[in-house]
């Protein structure tokens, strides 16, 4: 047997209601292990602790306080145990709170005037008086097909001057 067999078996080992061979192999191991035999030591000095006590006497009104406290305890957790939570009426008061703060916030922001078309000024644009750069030539739009990395072409077309579709169409 070793330590933590006899420690799960201690208590039926006191009592003497293991088997027979539970018993005797309980016997010797507490005569090898000297831990087992302080453990055992100082429960049976418990247990002589124990027994030597003097009897408690109760008062003659325990018993009446003691069922006065019981039930008062028991009607307290009955009515826990019946408390569900907020009721619906719970529900619609905070329903229509958060719709009261809703409406006052799109009153003070005024989210529910109308928007206001603005009108601007209608603007003439001009083509730029610019000569056309000579990178826009094309040399250069033949070497962008010809295996030429994307983003230097990019760049020149964001410098090449500005056509306006009005201009082609008119002839000018």
């Amino acid at each position: 047997m070793d330590c933590l067999e006899f420690r799960n078996q201690y208590l039926a080992f006191v009592d003497q209601t293991l088997p027979p061979a539970a018993q005797s192999a309980a016997d010797l191991h507490l005569i090898t292990c000297s831990a087992c035999a302080r453990h055992d030591m100082a429960m049976r000095r418990g247990l002589v602790v124990l027994r030597n006590l003097p009897s408690v006497q109760p008062s003659a009104d325990f018993y009446l306080k003691l069922t006065t406290t019981l039930h008062r305890m028991e009607r307290a957790e009955q009515h826990a145990s019946r408390y569900r939570g907020p009721g619906l009426a719970s529900f619609a008061a905070a329903a229509a709170g958060v719709v009261g703060i809703g409406f006052l916030a799109a009153v003070a922001f005024n989210w529910t005037a109308q928007s206001r078309n603005l009108a601007l000024a209608p603007v003439v644009a001009r083509t730029p008086a610019v000569a056309p750069y000579p990178s826009t030539n094309s040399s250069f739009v033949a070497s962008a097909s010809a295996g030429l990395p994307i983003w230097p072409a990019a760049m020149m077309v964001d410098q090449a001057p500005v056509r306006f579709a009005s201009e082609e169409l008119l002839g000018r």
